[in-house]
């Protein structure tokens, strides 16, 4: 009863006759990290998006605070709101544990609708998942961008039906490539490194385990001892984890001697530094443990560049069905696919071929064809009509 009390309080008065749009409007819950995450800056550009799309449907980036004090303030937006979503996993969240599931359950007593738009599973590592599972349970609709994911969530036993909330969104670039180049020392640094290698390999996107980023390493190994010098360029930084696969890195690099032909960029945060380093590279290499899924933006960047890429192929198309615009990049051929279970010799020589054939015209990827695409996706899922239980 206290708590109710307290809830009522915060919105005016429950009791009172609701008039006009109250309470219509849909909140996007985000703590900032200092480094913004793909995930932080793929809801930033989804809400923008989507207040372009649908300018009278409320929709709105409620920045959380790290610090008890302000919860406070960040509870009377809630309540005043008719849904709110989190969006998964945020890098931020990686240091806060109890703030979160704090939001989550006044939410839900403040009888807020909960979505959550997950953008990775079992990716994850285990008590990542244990400390995420109070958001799949609890939310009415689990939005996600790959039938991968949903696939992942509907073999969970634990999660208790949350297959059956999944809703399928097209995945939209949160880069978009500028149009001037950037030298940086970066760059340089790069391009002094590639005088000395017959092949450099370029690889994006935040480095960790589900990425399999080791495997480049068994790539260049075996272009090594075939005569050729590879260097790895990884754009990107590492994730902080819990299964020491930073560490799993370097102990490899320093197996194998590649230190002096690998480089790991760190965190790059202009794009027009970003697309400059691509354009230093060879060819990019994805060997995607399952194959290419729709989730991978990483991808999706890469292809907005003119380098040939190199990616395992998905095991399915279906997996691309609800999205027209990776299905049409797929089908014009830009992506160069290396048959499941292909051994290290076969990867590098098809590395090597489509490197020899030089730059590509860069697919034209339409911007504003994806995020309205996405948008009308996110729009439908989150209005769907449902009844508090």
């Amino acid at each position: 009863m206290n708590m109710q009390f307290n809830i009522d309080a915060v919105r005016g008065s429950a009791s009172a006759p609701v008039t006009g749009r109250a309470r219509q409007h849909c909140l996007f819950l985000l703590t900032p990290s200092q480094e913004e995450c793909g995930v932080e800056s793929f809801a930033r550009l989804l809400v923008s998006a989507l207040q372009h799309d649908y300018p009278d449907d409320g929709y709105a980036v409620l920045a959380v605070s790290s610090r008890w004090r302000d919860l406070p303030a960040a509870f009377r937006k809630i309540a005043a709101a008719d849904q709110v979503v989190f969006s998964v996993p945020l890098v931020a969240w990686k240091r806060l544990l109890l703030l979160p599931l704090a939001v989550l359950l006044f939410a839900c007593m403040a009888r807020c609708r909960v979505n959550v738009f997950m953008h990775e599973w079992t990716a994850l590592h285990r008590l990542r998942r244990l400390a995420l599972a109070p958001f799949v349970l609890l939310s009415r609709t689990i939005i996600v961008v790959s039938p991968f994911i949903a696939g992942e969530i509907a073999g969970t036993p634990w999660l208790l039906g949350a297959a059956r909330k999944c809703r399928l969104v097209p995945n939209a670039p949160t880069i978009r490539r500028p149009g001037a180049p950037r030298v940086t020392e970066r760059v340089q640094r790069l391009r002094d490194a590639a005088k000395t290698c017959d092949v450099v390999i370029g690889y994006f996107g935040a480095i960790y385990k589900g990425k399999a980023a080791t495997a480049l390493l068994d790539v260049c190994d075996n272009l090594n001892r075939s005569g050729v010098r590879a260097g790895i360029v990884f754009i990107g930084s590492f994730m902080k984890s819990l299964d020491g696969y930073e560490q799993q890195f370097w102990a490899k690099v320093a197996e194998y001697g590649i230190a002096d032909q690998v480089i790991v960029t760190g965190y790059i945060a202009d794009e027009a530094e970003l697309y400059t380093l691509f354009d230093e590279v060879g060819s990019f290499l994805f060997l995607f443990p399952e194959g290419l899924t729709a989730r991978r933006s990483s991808v999706i960047h890469t292809l907005q560049s003119d380098r040939p890429v190199v990616v395992t192929a998905p095991r399915a198309m279906t997996e691309f069905g609800h999205h027209a615009g990776f299905t049409g990049l797929i089908e014009t051929g830009v992506l160069s696919f290396i048959a499941e279970g292909a051994d290290l010799r076969a990867i590098a020589d098809q590395l090597l071929a489509v490197a020899k054939r030089g730059k590509r015209p860069a697919p034209a990827i339409e911007w504003d064809a994806w995020w309205h695409a996405t948008t009308a996706a996110t729009h439908a899922a989150l209005r769907k009509e449902t009844t508090w239980a």
